[in-house]
């Protein structure tokens, strides 16, 4: 699979979804209190069925 901008070919960097673990600080009830990391995994890496966003000009990719 390759993302392609419609506008320009020179456009490389895109943005879509990915579902990753994290872990989290919480309070004695397991609500939210701050990030202790950014990331510690990935459940669900991106694919064809997320929608691509050209980071240069906000057009949707086209997906080859």
């Amino acid at each position: 699979m390759k993302a392609t901008c419609p506008t320009s070919p020179n456009h490389m960097k895109f943005i879509t979804s990915a579902t990753i673990l994290q872990d989290w600080f919480v309070d004695e009830g397991g609500n939210f209190i701050e990030e202790a990391d950014d990331c510690t995994g990935v459940l669900h890496f991106p694919d064809r069925d997320n929608v691509w966003t050209c980071n240069d000009c906000g057009e949707t990719a086209e997906l080859n």
